[in-house]
């Protein structure tokens, strides 16, 4: 019997905490680039959304957080 199943790489498996995320955010946020100031409130809330586990999911908060940077 063959496993069915697509493998997955660690990132795929691996949970990311709401800790994981807030440091994550916070770590994107004082990253060495132009950041507007509004794009730093942004990041700034996302930041706090994290530490107090609101939002989706803590990769949801992350996603959304990247987006952030890349628009």
């Amino acid at each position: 019997m063959t496993n069915s199943k697509p493998s997955l790489s660690r990132s795929d498996t691996q949970t990311l905490t709401w800790a994981d995320c807030e440091q994550k955010v916070r770590k994107l946020h004082r990253a060495p680039q132009d950041v507007t100031e509004d794009e730093s409130r942004r990041l700034y809330h996302l930041e706090l959304s994290a530490s107090r586990h609101a939002g989706k999911s803590p990769r949801h908060v992350l996603e959304q957080a990247k987006a952030v940077l890349r628009s």
